[in-house]
């Protein structure tokens, strides 16, 4: 029996275009509260951390400037748990993280992006370092593996 394959396609670009956009939303919150987890570590924002964060997206193939924009509001959003309260700052944060899962190249980069951020304002601190070594374990990595104590290239 023939199908009607023409009723399908654009329900299924809809689905495919839902799901790419929960999958950068997922991706963009990650980065926002992983960044924010590194950056409140020694209990202050830097501008260096924050301008390293914006940077990241390249890393991660998002772009456009609604990307940034979200990225901001998020790490925005992020930074102020930590302002309140830093146990429901990182607890929320490593919630965040957690949600990704383990999703290889993603959390790669990610743990590069964080240990970037982490010496961007000339210091890589123990709390930093501490910090990364929170975020490996949630996203399932070994963080000297990972990367986590390693100079980034420069």
């Amino acid at each position: 029996m023939p199908t009607d394959d023409k009723r399908h396609h654009p329900d299924l670009r809809s689905e495919l275009a839902d799901w790419h956009d929960e999958e950068a939303s997922l991706q963009i919150d990650t980065i926002a509260a992983a960044c924010a987890l590194i950056a409140y570590a020694d209990g202050i924002v830097r501008q260096a951390e924050h301008d390293s964060m914006v940077r990241s997206l390249s890393r991660f193939g998002l772009l456009d400037e609604q990307s940034r924009q979200e990225l901001l509001v998020a790490f925005d959003q992020a930074t102020e748990r930590f302002e309140i309260d830093f146990g429901v700052g990182e607890a929320a944060a490593l919630a965040t993280v957690a949600r990704l899962g383990k999703s290889g190249r993603f959390s790669h980069v990610l743990v590069e992006t964080c240990r970037a951020l982490g010496e961007s304002d000339g210091d890589y601190i123990v709390e930093e370092q501490s910090a990364l070594v929170k975020i490996c374990r949630r996203l399932g990595l070994e963080p000297v593996g990972a990367g986590t104590f390693a100079a980034a290239r420069r």
